[in-house]
């Protein structure tokens, strides 16, 4: 068995799901991901009984996925059932089930713990976040408001009766005095109007079909929706779109999820509702939630301590590392030693902007694997589809953006022209700032991080200036001069060499 592995089963009332973590951070990709549409939850009237064949499909579920993780290695497996089974009169007897047909133990979350585990799970990934975190599921809606001045940045919790299996069942398929129903539980929630102006933080599967859909919708470029953000007037408008759509009209969008499509106007109908209640301004999908919160109580206090962008950027820096076996290239270790090399060039950087440049410096040899001829824009196209997370999609864009000025100095490319607009000007100056300082750096030094402590840069009204020895200035090489003076130029300014 392995320590380092963790199974999480996420027991919902719509989906069965196990994701095997490696448990040594958030960061890393999970090694196993499977659903399946269960159903705990259809059919199930408030407080009754789950039907046989939905239990029946989720222990087989569950027993397929207590096989796949010993096969594994995984050293433990955490288990964990939400409304469906928590509201179930025959609960117990499902659960002595799972136990005795597949060796698992399920805990039975309440619905405030399964509040705050989505959240933690959001925070993990969304460090700073602050407004509400909300998780939809099948069976409820659980609500947490985030305060960065309490214990784990949380505040009060609640979870209410608005999962879409549960209006499903209620409406009976009628819809009109659903509405009602919905604004009368969120208008108990008395703490909601704290949230006023700020951000939804959505988690679920429903919700991020309907985050999907609008991507494709609107022809969106990047297609990762965790950190995609929407302003509250846009979504209201999505959400008044797909309610009023019928199963008809659903299964002709060839980009819905056909196993969602029961749920969407439900959950349009839920997130438009609570926009209008709430007085939110922004919406954004969050791709973490219940099952890495569950994560979270298993990570150390240095592993939940990590800054989550610097940690995923160094595991993708790590694979990517041109000869790590023996110690050659920045790898995945000297992206602070490239980053404080920098620093005189950005004086009056952002704690945020600091961050960024020091994650762009980890990932400066992302792209060495790929021709020449195309390593600017595939190396951009790695970054924008890499598992990174502590960001969000405007962080992800200039820093995909640097990383493609770090091998050219070319402005112009397709990849700049479909991603481009979606960053301000001063956030592509930024970009390609940083890119051509990286760019200079590595010629310097050949990704030998230990060599630039030969040189150093200073800046002034006027000029760039790289400083060396007398005796290593013969080592300063034409690219390298070039670089200089294409780096210079990005900073208005010229670029010059002085022996110190």
């Amino acid at each position: 068995m392995r320590k380092d592995r963790l199974a999480v089963i996420d027991v919902g009332s719509n989906s069965v799901r196990m994701v095997v973590y490696p448990t040594t951070a958030l960061a890393a990709p999970p090694l196993f991901n499977e659903k399946a549409m269960c159903g705990l939850g259809r059919e199930q009237a408030p407080g009754g009984a789950l039907a046989a064949g939905a239990m029946q499909q989720a222990i087989d579920t569950i027993a397929r996925f207590a096989h796949v993780a010993n096969a594994m290695g995984v050293g433990a497996v955490d288990a964990a059932a939400t409304a469906a089974v928590r509201e179930a009169s025959n609960r117990d007897e499902f659960l002595d089930r799972v136990r005795a047909e597949t060796g698992v133990s399920v805990r039975v979350l309440s619905g405030v713990e399964e509040a705050r585990l989505s959240a933690r799970g959001v925070l993990a990934a969304s460090p700073g976040a602050h407004g509400l975190v909300c998780d939809l599921g099948g069976g409820s809606l659980d609500l947490m408001n985030l305060r960065p001045d309490r214990p784990e940045g949380l505040g009060q919790g609640v979870s209410l009766p608005l999962g879409t299996l549960r209006l499903a069942s209620l409406a009976g398929g009628d819809s009109g005095g659903t509405d009602q129903y919905i604004d009368d539980n969120l208008a108990a929630v008395k703490w909601l109007d704290e949230i006023r102006d700020g951000d939804l933080y959505i988690v679920g599967g429903a919700w991020r079909s309907l985050g999907r859909l609008e991507m494709a919708r609107n022809r969106y470029p990047l297609r990762v929706l965790h950190g995609y953000t929407l302003p509250a007037d846009r979504v209201v408008s999505m959400c008044q779109l797909f309610a009023g759509l019928g199963l008809e009209s659903l299964q002709r969008i060839e980009a819905a999820p056909q196993d969602r499509l029961d749920d969407l106007p439900w959950a349009a109908r839920v997130l438009g509702r609570l926009l209008r209640l709430s007085g939110a301004k922004r919406v954004i999908f969050s791709a973490y939630g219940l099952r890495e919160g569950m994560l979270q109580e298993h990570l150390s206090p240095e592993q939940l301590s990590a800054d989550p962008l610097l940690a995923s950027c160094r595991l993708t820096a790590q694979a990517s590392a041109w000869d790590a076996e023996n110690g050659l290239g920045h790898g995945h270790g000297d992206g602070g030693k490239l980053s404080d090399w920098l620093a005189p060039l950005f004086p009056n950087e952002s704690v945020d902007e600091g961050r960024l440049r020091l994650a762009a410096g980890l990932l400066s040899e992302i792209g060495w694997r790929i021709h020449p001829d195309e390593r600017p824009d595939h190396a951009m196209a790695d970054v924008l589809r890499a598992p990174l997370i502590g960001l969000d999609h405007t962080q992800r864009i200039k820093l995909a953006l640097a990383i493609r000025f770090r091998y050219t100095h070319k402005r112009d490319s397709r990849w700049v022209e479909r991603y481009g607009h979606l960053i301000e000007e001063e956030d592509r100056i930024w970009s390609r700032r940083v890119g051509q300082a990286l760019r200079l750096a590595h010629t310097l030094c050949g990704g030998v991080m230990a060599l630039l402590a030969q040189y150093r840069l200073s800046m002034d009204n006027d000029a760039i200036t790289l400083h060396c020895q007398p005796e290593t200035g013969h080592l300063i090489g034409e690219a390298a001069r070039k670089r200089l003076s294409a780096m210079a130029r990005s900073f208005d300014r010229k670029g010059s060499v002085a022996t110190d």
